[in-house]
């Protein structure tokens, strides 16, 4: 597995780290992502705190977990449990099984991921929320990871050698991932041949 990340938080004074958070498991093929909800910031709460507290939670049970066999349910509780800052985030974990030929996913609210393959956009993670711009969200919140949706999602990692793309997003930037994602692909000759 190859991983990169790119993060440009808004500019904002009083929260230079911005509201989202990632990780990237190298070892264990895992990745996640999370989105402090903003609307914290209206009672004086920063949500990004809560976010990278939960990533870095998440990091940590993934270090534990068996390569191949990461468990990415009892990862998210693990983390939910020992996340104590104020505020929520949404929250999206993957994990590439290779014996398996497989993509678990869990996710909670409106961050998530999707597959590209030849330039296509071959899956998106459906998101989870309760009404228009009210995401399902872990925290201070009535929310917990039991609303979590699981995924397995069987694929061929050998047809897709050197070609396939798995990008993860926090929903504020879906739209905009999913464009700049495949330009930003193309000119780096990345999709190109495939």
């Amino acid at each position: 597995m190859v991983a990169a990340s790119l993060y440009l938080p808004k500019e904002n004074p009083t929260k230079p780290l911005g509201e989202d958070a990632h990780f990237i498991h190298e070892l264990n093929l895992t990745i996640g992502v999370a989105d402090g909800v903003g609307g914290w910031a209206k009672e004086g709460i920063d949500a990004g705190i809560y976010a990278r507290e939960l990533i870095n939670n998440s990091l940590i049970a993934t270090d534990i977990e068996l390569w191949g066999h990461v468990n990415l349910k009892r990862v998210l509780q693990e983390a939910y449990k020992n996340t104590h800052f104020e505020g929520s985030s949404t929250a999206c974990i993957i994990t590439l099984n290779m014996e398996r030929s497989t993509i678990f996913a869990t996710n909670v609210g409106d961050s998530g991921f999707f597959l590209i393959r030849k330039e296509k956009i071959i899956y998106k993670l459906p998101i989870e929320q309760w009404r228009f711009n009210c995401p399902y969200q872990l925290g201070n919140c009535k929310d917990n990871p039991s609303v979590a949706q699981e995924m397995e999602i069987n694929v061929d990692f050998d047809c897709w050698s050197g070609r396939s793309q798995v990008i993860s997003h926090d929903s504020a930037s879906r739209c905009l991932v999913h464009r700049f994602s495949l330009q930003y692909l193309r000119k780096t000759s990345i999709l190109r041949g495939t």
